[in-house]
């Protein structure tokens, strides 16, 4: 693998079904997902991720997320905090341990870096 990456919004080789949003958590039904991992080395993993509108209840995030918004929306409520929205354009860091809920208002498609 090149140690250069150029990011484009369909991954490197297109998205493909994912399910990446645990059953247990969910607040809505379950929404369709694709993505793409772009590189996953140790604890860290690149890639894009898109969901069609669903909610869903997230306790003690198990990642570090960096997460900039291509499409749609999200709006993020952290326990006890006043919601946040993310749209296009828009960037997120989730630190692990994050807990409350996760919504995609508008089918969204991210770039995330994580790190466990």
């Amino acid at each position: 693998m090149s140690k250069l990456i150029a990011l484009t919004s369909d991954g490197p080789d297109g998205l493909a079904a994912c399910s990446v949003v645990p059953a247990e958590s969910l607040l809505t039904a379950a929404p369709t997902e694709q993505g793409a991992v772009i590189f996953s080395e140790g604890s860290q993993t690149c890639g894009i991720w898109e969901a069609t509108p669903y909610a869903e209840r997230m306790d003690n995030y198990p990642f570090n997320e960096m997460a900039h918004i291509l499409a749609g929306r999200v709006v993020i409520t952290p326990d006890g905090g006043a919601p946040a929205t993310f749209g296009a354009g828009d960037s997120y860091v989730m630190r692990k341990g994050f807990s409350g809920r996760f919504e995609v208002t508008e089918t969204c498609r991210k770039y995330y870096f994580t790190v466990e």
